[in-house]
């Protein structure tokens, strides 16, 4: 193998393939980025068996051929390469690299045979495109609700779920559900578990790639396209929770008030809660009135605190309590400039949404209208 590439267009390569390098590879192969040049083209791949990368980039090819190198050795070379063409040259055992006047030599992984091979979309798979940012964004709001209990593993991935209309994901720990729907016209319909750390991983391209992302949902995988690159996950096994019968079909009461003015409120007033590492959950109080939100917490033994802001109540007025992370995570994700809190009583969840008014003008805060996130609250 033998080929000369751009530095600025290698180094990107290689350090996002080096994404999906194994940390704790079972096998030699899974530690390292595997290089095949073809005709005109570099191919850079590598997993850790859970998720997979693949890209390829233009080069000047002399010499055809494949070769496996270590992943962290690797990154750590093209992270200090000169502005200068990078020129690579495999043979049986080393890869040597030179860009201006540096060189490198690289001892390979000899076991390139064992590298597994890459999925590529299969002719029937469910295909989703959505614009990047709307990808991003419907990831940020929705995982962050997914367990990160292996003992619970469904509950630690986001189900998708294809319909002849819509693209639905839905993520749950059992205290808290986030699900956020977007439209789409491929007419198919599938459902699948992708883990977590999968959809990060495809959050974080989509985010520095822009434009488009192509979800391919497949028994078994689910592959994203961004361009000529390439992500693809294993899904997870085991039932997820049918959460549509968790969501109320109705409330007693609802609150409208200043999404960025509550989350700073919970913020300041949690950290007197924070303060008392000896009890397990330290919820912060929202008291809710006609025109007022007042936020308390802590206790006697260490400390309180309290804090109002404005808010507008429709119905009775109400006290209830909610861990502050689990709040503040779907204050956050809500985005819009306001919220709407639905309650039915105290013990029973909450549903947050971004406010109606949000919504007028259809453009990008109405595509947030779809969110909701449910809420457990916390007896105290």
């Amino acid at each position: 193998m033998k080929f000369r590439a751009e530095r600025g267009e290698f180094a990107d390569a290689a350090s996002w393939a080096l994404r999906t390098v194994g940390a704790r590879a079972t096998l030699p192969a899974l530690a390292g980025v595997r290089l095949e040049v073809s005709g005109d083209r570099l191919v850079l791949s590598s997993t850790d068996l859970e998720v997979a990368s693949e890209l390829s980039i233009p080069v000047q090819a002399d010499r055809d051929g494949v070769a496996l190198v270590p992943g962290r050795l690797l990154g750590d070379v093209v992270r200090t390469l000169p502005n200068a063409a990078v020129s690579a040259d495999a043979d049986a055992d080393r890869l040597n690299l030179e860009c201006g006047r540096a060189k490198f030599s690289l001892r390979l992984i000899p076991e390139v045979g064992d590298f597994p091979p890459v999925a590529t979309p299969g002719p029937d798979s469910a295909l989703a495109v959505l614009k990047a940012e709307e990808f991003a964004r419907t990831v940020s709001q929705v995982a962050r609700a997914a367990s990160s209990d292996d003992a619970r593993l469904q509950l630690t991935g986001v189900q998708l779920e294809a319909t002849t209309g819509t693209l639905t994901a839905a993520a749950t720990d059992s205290y808290r559900l986030a699900v956020r729907t977007v439209p789409w016209d491929q007419g198919t319909e599938q459902t699948v578990l992708v883990p977590r750390r999968s959809l990060a991983e495809a959050q974080r391209s989509a985010e520095q790639l822009g434009g488009e992302v192509r979800l391919h949902l497949e028994p078994g995988r689910v592959i994203f396209e961004f361009g000529d690159r390439r992500l693809t996950s294993q899904l997870l096994e085991g039932k997820f929770p049918d959460y549509r019968q968790l969501l109320p079909t109705g409330y007693e009461r609802r609150l409208t008030v200043d999404r960025a003015e509550l989350l700073e409120v919970v913020k300041r007033v949690a950290v007197v809660g924070e303060a008392n590492t000896r009890v397990v959950a330290n919820p912060v109080t929202l008291h809710l009135t006609s025109d007022t939100v007042r936020v308390t917490a802590g206790s006697g033994e260490v400390g309180q605190a309290e804090e109002s802001l404005p808010g507008t109540l429709e119905g009775e007025p109400l006290q209830i309590a909610f861990n502050p992370r689990y709040l503040g995570d779907g204050l956050d994700a809500a985005g819009s400039e306001r919220v709407v809190l639905e309650f039915r009583d105290e013990l029973k969840p909450a549903v947050l949404r971004p406010a109606a008014a949000d919504d007028t003008d259809g453009g990008e805060e109405g595509a947030r209208a779809d969110y909701l996130y449910l809420l457990m609250p916390v007896r105290v």
